[in-house]
């Protein structure tokens, strides 16, 4: 009771004295100065005696000794030092405490007449061995909160997330941004690095944003962006770090149920976590089923000199039905206080049905005017095992050792049947076509780390490490077609497709962080990457193979003014290599009219950041985080369509272009009452995209903004409402237009029953969300349309059961890569 009365105390004097400056006697300017220049100050350090490191925000309240009243105070900074300024003359007694601890009492503190400072030195607290039965959270964690290096939404605390899947709890995250497709972009960049609990997973192998999709937004705990990572983290990833945290507990057993029903999308799933003494579980189960509709519309012009020598029209309208299901399982063991030991793994997969129509009319010498049918099948599973072992020392928690190891597999299995028919009015089947797609990645990751503070009182520390990632990519994709529209399939061997991988990647690095006793920290780290490269493309008798090494820099420094703000500067340099979808030769025919391949003979793009940030936060729950960035990137790997004479496009992938965006962000959140809170951001950006192979310059401003609302009403009820807008942005060649999403959502909750019910309400005035892309090249011009169903309407039931108790986590080290450039 002493441990939680003396800082409440503490509060209240210090309020009850702001509050009040009418009880103190009124002096005379100078005599006020005079007295003022005599008064002490109060110093001293307060460390954990058992670990030998600072102990942050502690509270130090000063007390007149004879009636035990408070009449000063502070709290610890982050190197656990203290300064009681304005003392008069006398004796106190200072006393420490802090949650976790024995209260420290330091008697017979004198202050002179003199004035000066009185240094206490070090102080050392000793840990408090008793224990609770159960710890009551009343606390609530805001919904944003700004972290040293990166920004964190605690998604656990939206109730319009209840029922959706990660993409939904992606839109709603500061500084990102979601297309209507899924894809994800920071600072205005899709090269992104995304990870789920510090570690890759094989889910994201195949497509990030259909990965998202499979995780439900109920198993995510928080989100967190990191602009500017450091050396310790890989280099891929040109715009930062993406860190997917999901919900496990403390001490003890808990779990959940929950389930929602949606006009696109139904969720079941379940958890438990259970945590009694050495041993840790947790697991995780569940599936969805989907539904997504939309099409497109376009008209392309093709070019000679400035003669239109054809037209093509296209209209295309599909429904896409997919069900998966995901599960995980996560075992830790504490061997003793020093060692752990754990494993986990996570298991998913996915079945997803296309059908689709498209109209093709030429307008040319020889007109065309066909429909297409196509029925596309894909089956995926992913598979991540992981081992990790940690060690800490005697010396200093914060001295560590870490050594890691992790396989990641995936399956896919896709295949298409297509049948085309002339039109007008014709039932006459003249074309057929089929295909079989099977192809496995696997990856296999060796990394140990090693974190050694040099000292502990000044905060410095070095961090080394290296890493080893093998990764092994097969497909065989074969073909067969009717030309005459029977069903006497011919096997075309033009088309078949065999290929085989490898990519090695070695990398070590270093990296020297320290914060001094007046609030500057610095980083410097530079990161070694040799990648080696070899491929054997069977169908187009290609073998290649590519060796290049880099070294990246990055550092770091920051100023802290007080507890509540902090500047920030960084510059590193990133890297991104191209993966096997940039990769492989094979030229797809699916579209006859719009062909594609890819390029194995890409390098990997580099890229240099500069990144200046402010940030400052409040006891009252307001934030907010402004930030300036350039960066530029060399070698950028664009897609380039040309169009031939005969009128037929074809797409490949080059490193053709320099694009450079320069841009600031500004981030807020405030609690203006206790029960309503607001945040949002604005984003306004300069890009510049520029080939002097293809005489290509391409520049605008664009901009994006979000806002998240809040609002705490009786009986346990709330509401919430969340928006966002994205302007045009452009491409090499052109442009699409802008886009923007709305939702809003209500929740009830039955405390006693622990359950909880949410009712979302996603676009709910418009059923599609459509983007317009512009095409302007010397071979074509080319206007297109694409439309999404958007509008969805869902209810969500959830149901808790457990207790938590108090119990102590230790943070549990995973491999982080995920480095290949996606389509």
């Amino acid at each position: 009771m002493k441990k939680i009365l003396l800082p409440l105390l503490l509060c209240f004097a210090l309020y009850t004295r702001a509050q009040n400056p009418a009880t103190m006697p009124q002096l005379p300017g100078i005599q006020a100065n005079i007295k003022a220049s005599l008064k002490a100050k109060i110093s001293g350090t307060v460390m954990d005696a058992a670990q030998n490191k600072p102990v942050e925000f502690a509270t130090v309240a000063l007390l007149n000794p004879q009636t035990e009243k408070i009449i000063g105070g502070t709290t610890t900074n982050e190197s656990g030092k203290f300064l009681i300024s304005g003392v008069d003359e006398g004796t106190y007694r200072i006393v420490i405490s802090f949650i976790g601890f024995e209260n420290k009492t330091i008697n017979n503190v004198h202050v002179g007449s003199e004035g000066g400072e009185v240094t206490l030195g070090i102080v050392q607290m000793q840990t408090d061995s008793r224990t609770l039965n159960e710890v009551i959270v009343t606390a609530e964690k805001p919904l944003v909160e700004d972290k040293d290096d990166r920004i964190v939404y605690n998604a656990d605390k939206d109730a319009t997330n209840a029922g959706g899947s990660a993409i939904d709890v992606l839109k709603k995250v500061p500084l990102l941004t979601v297309d209507p497709d899924g894809t994800v972009t920071l600072k205005g960049s899709s090269s992104i690095k995304v990870l789920i609990n510090n570690k890759p997973s094989s889910i994201m192998a195949r497509s990030i944003s259909e990965a998202l999709q499979m995780i439900p937004a109920e198993l995510i705990k928080s989100v967190e962006v990191v602009t500017a990572p450091s050396a310790k983290y890989d280099a891929e990833g040109t715009a930062g770090v993406i860190n997917i945290i999901t919900k496990n507990q403390l001490q003890g057993l808990t779990g959940g149920l929950n389930a929602s029903v949606g006009s696109r999308r139904n969720n079941l799933g379940g958890n438990f976590n259970f945590k009694r003494d050495k041993l840790s579980i947790t697991g995780y189960g569940g599936g969805n089923v989907n539904n997504y509709y939309g099409g497109s519309e376009s008209v392309r012009q093709n070019l000679l000199g400035d003669q239109v020598i054809s037209t093509i029209e296209q209209i295309n309208a599909y429904k896409n039905k997919g069900r998966s299901g995901f599960g995980s399982f996560s075992i830790d063991y504490d061997l003793d206080s020093l060692n752990r030991v754990g494993i986990d793994a996570s298991f998913g997969g996915e079945a997803r049905n296309t059908n689709s129509t498209r109209d093709t009319r030429v307008t040319s010498d020889d007109p065309q005017y066909f429909r297409r049918y196509n029925h596309t099948q894909n089956r995926n599973r992913n598979m991540d095992l992981n081992f990790n072992y940690t060690r800490t020392f005697k010396r200093s928690k914060e001295q560590e050792y870490t050594f890691l190891a992790q396989y990641n597999r995936n399956n896919n299995h896709s295949n298409y049947s297509l049948y085309q028919m002339p039109l007008p009015e014709s039932e006459v089947i003249d074309y057929r076509e089929r295909n079989n797609n099977d192809n496995q990645q696997n990856e296999f990751t060796l990394q140990t780390d090693f974190t050694y503070p040099l000292s502990t009182v000044k905060r410095r520390m070095l961090e080394v490490g290296t890493k080893a990632i093998l990764r092994d990519v097969g497909s065989d994709y074969r073909l067969e077609n009717a030309s005459d529209g029977s069903l006497n399939f011919q096997d075309d061997p033009r088309r078949a497709n065999m290929f085989d991988y490898q990519q090695w990647v070695w990398s070590s690095y270093a990296s020297f962080r320290m914060r001094t006793g007046n609030m500057w920290g610095f980083n410097v780290g530079g990161r070694l990457e040799m990648t080696n490269i070899t491929a054997d493309f069977v169908s187009t008798s290609t073998k290649f193979s590519d060796r290049y090494q880099n070294f990246l820099p990055n550092v770091t420094i920051s100023k802290r003014f007080g507890e509540e703000r902090r500047l920030k500067l960084n510059y590193s340099q990133r890297i991104q290599r191209p993966s096997i979808f940039f990769l492989n030769p094979y030229v797809n025919y699916a579209d006859p009219k719009n062909i594609s391949s890819g390029n194995p003979y890409l390098n990997p793009e580099l890229a240099h950041s500069v990144e200046l940030s402010f940030s400052t936060f409040t006891k009252k729950g307001t934030t907010i985080n402004a930030m300036l960035f350039g960066r530029q990137t060399n070698n950028a790997i664009e897609r380039i369509t040309t169009v031939d004479t005969s009128g037929v496009s074809s797409s490949t992938y080059r490193n053709i272009a320099q694009n450079a965006t320069y841009g600031m962000n500004l981030f807020g959140s405030a609690r203006p009452v206790k029960q309503w809170t607001i945040s949002g951001s604005f984003g306004l950006n300069y890009n510049i995209l520029n080939s002097t192979a293809l005489q290509i310059h391409n520049e605008n401003w664009s901009y994006q903004f979000n806002m998240n609302t809040s609002l705490q009403l009786p009986n346990n009820f709330s509401v919430q409402a969340n928006g966002s807008y994205r302007s045009r942005r452009i491409q090499l060649q052109g442009q699409s237009s802008g886009f923007y999403y709305y939702a809003f959502s209500g929740r009830k909750e039955f405390k006693k029953q622990k359950v909880t019910i949410t009712a979302n309400f996603e676009n709910p005035f418009r059923r599609y969300n459509t983007i317009e892309t512009l095409l302007r090249t010397p071979t074509f011009r080319s206007d297109g349309s694409n439309y999404n169903v958007i509008r969805n309407i869902r209810l969500s039931v959830n149901w808790r059961f457990g207790k938590m108790d108090a119990g102590q986590n230790r943070e549990k080290k995973r491999i982080s890569n995920d480095d290949g450039k996606r389509g």
